[in-house]
């Protein structure tokens, strides 16, 4: 029997050409995940402004209650670049933040979440 493809839902996690002026860090509001397996993060920034560009870092955090918040991973696309990450989902809560580093601190960078299905129990098996 073929396999059954995914569902995947894309969520905009920071809209495209979000402009982050200063060093306070943003965040995402906090996103239910636990109808998800996985999650393929997508990342871009632009190259800054400045004689010393600006760059963002994006982190990804997980939390069991939305109140204690535990970094998962941090990558930071290169210049005018994208770059993609993927992460499983074992904890119910997911946010993302946005921090941005330099001597010009001012950038515009956008990123987005394929959230993946878990998939459905099969015959006998408990929801």
């Amino acid at each position: 029997m073929p396999k059954r493809p995914r569902r995947v839902v894309r969520r905009v996690l920071f809209p495209r050409y979000t402009a982050f002026i200063g060093m306070t860090a943003m965040y995402t509001v906090p996103i239910d995940v636990r109808e998800f397996a996985e999650v393929d993060v997508r990342g871009w920034q632009g190259t800054g402004i400045g004689s010393t560009p600006a760059s963002v870092t994006f982190t990804i955090q997980r939390s069991a209650d939305l109140e204690n918040w535990v970094d998962e991973a941090a990558f930071s696309p290169p210049a005018d670049d994208e770059e993609m990450h993927n992460y499983h989902l074992a904890y119910p809560w997911l946010r993302a933040k946005a921090a941005v580093a330099g001597s010009d601190p001012g950038i515009s960078c956008w990123l987005l979440g394929d959230f993946v299905a878990r998939d459905a129990p099969g015959a006998g098996e408990a929801p």
